[in-house]
Formats: structure tokens, C-alpha cells, sequence
């Protein structure tokens, strides 16, 4: 079914493209990244409201989710660059792959032929049912642990933060038994550590809170 553009959505997309043009000359500008926030902010709003007419009633829950998980991953992007050095690398891949599945995810739901392409293609393999009904209750359980264990890796870092994460997903998820999921937990340490810190020498990112009781205890 194909969508005509309505003058309010038309209004939006011209929105959109003024607030991320001025984003794009306060960055050339090296206004300070807080500011910078502004017209994203704005740019977020705008889409919002110009997609909402794209998509049917009974998907705006999702579409309303997924612009929820797409303003925390650039909040994430946003405070991810407030770290110095090569720490932050990892991080920033976590968040800009946040960006580009929520965009996708926003796309999918649109009455467009750009969303009937990314459900096509991503949902190929999925029951027509389920892409139709778009069941946002499983969708917020997923995002929620994903962000709780982006969170997570935020304040503790990758080597406290993945091995739990991965130890309570068997525990409680898998329902394996506390042995096993410990057992995954450990194995999950040992490789992060040889891999990363080890073989290829990269030191990963600890975590805000961790960092601050190392630098208290040891400093």
C-alpha cells in the first residue's frame, strides 16, 4: 500500500533536515557535545511525529519503543565520548549498532515501501503472523536486558559486567543449574581476558564506578 505524503509529515521531513544541518555546523563549529544535543533532540522529535502518520495504529506502541531505545543509544553515544582514548572504541560500536537497529526497526514498521524492504529482508524468515502482530511485550523484554547489560558494561566494564551477564542469561534465561551457568560465567572471563588483554593487547573499557574505586582504593 503505498503512503502519500501528507503536509504535515512533508513540514517534518523539512524539520528534520534543518535540525540535523544545524547539528552538522555546531560540530564543525567544536560546540561543546552537550549542546550538541539540542538539535538532535529536535531532529528525534520531529521524525517522530512525521513517521507517526506512516504507521498503523495498532504498531505505534513499537514505533514509539523503538524511538525510546534510539534516544538512549545516542544519551550512550553522547556519554561514551566523554572518555579519553581508545577505551571508548568498544563502547561507541555497541552504541552506533544500537542506532542503526533501531533505525531499522522504526523503518520496519513504517507503511512504506522502505519498510516493506527491511521487513522483506530482515524478516524473511519469520512468521508473517508474528511480523504483523509486532508483539511489543517480548521486543521490551529483549531491549530491557540488552540495556540493562549495555548498563551494566557502562558502570562495572567488560570483565565484571560480561561474565555475569552471560552467567544470570544461563541461570535464569537458559534455566541451566547454578554449577553450569557458573562454569559458562568463568569460561566467559577466561576467554575475554586472553583474547583481549592478552593476545591482542587491547585494554578494554572497566567501567565508570569500577574506575573510580580503583583510582580511590589505589591512588
Amino acid at each position: 500500500m503505498n503512503v502519500t505524503m501528507s503536509p504535515k509529515a512533508m513540514v517534518s521531513g523539512l524539520g528534520f533536515l534543518a535540525a540535523m544541518a544545524a547539528f552538522l555546523v555546531m560540530l564543525n563549529l567544536g560546540i561543546h557535545q552537550t549542546v550538541l544535543l539540542i538539535p538532535l533532540a529536535c531532529a528525534w522529535a520531529v521524525a517522530l511525529i512525521g513517521l507517526r502518520p506512516m504507521v498503523e495504529e495498532e504498531h505505534h506502541a513499537a514505533l514509539y519503543f523503538a524511538f525510546g531505545i534510539l534516544a538512549l543509544m545516542i544519551f550512550f553515544i553522547h556519554e561514551t565520548y566523554e572518555m579519553k582514548g581508545k577505551v571508548r572504541n568498544f563502547p561507541l560500536i555497541i552504541g552506533y549498532s544500537g542506532v542503526v537497529l533501531s533505525v531499522l526497526d522504526i523503518a520496519s514498521v513504517t507503511k512504506t515501501a522502505i519498510g516493506r524492504f527491511v521487513t522483506r529482508i530482515l524478516g524473511a524468515m519469520l512468521d508473517p503472523k508474528e511480523i504483523k502482530q509486532r508483539r511489543v511485550t517480548r521486543e521490551l523484554v529483549v531491549f530491557a536486558v540488552m540495556s540493562l547489560g549495555v548498563l551494566a558494561i557502562w558502570l562495572f566494564g567488560f570483565l565484571i559486567a560480561s561474565p555475569l551477564f552471560v552467567f544470570l542469561w544461563v541461570l535464569i534465561g537458559g534455566g541451566k543449574s547454578l554449577k553450569l551457568s557458573l562454569y559458562v560465567g568463568i569460561a566467559t572471563l577466561v576467554f575475554i581476558v586472553g583474547l583481549f588483554e592478552m593476545i591482542l593487547k587491547y585494554e578494554l573499557f572497566r567501567g565508570v564506578v569500577t574506575t573510580w574505586i580503583m583510582e580511590t582504593v589505589f591512588e
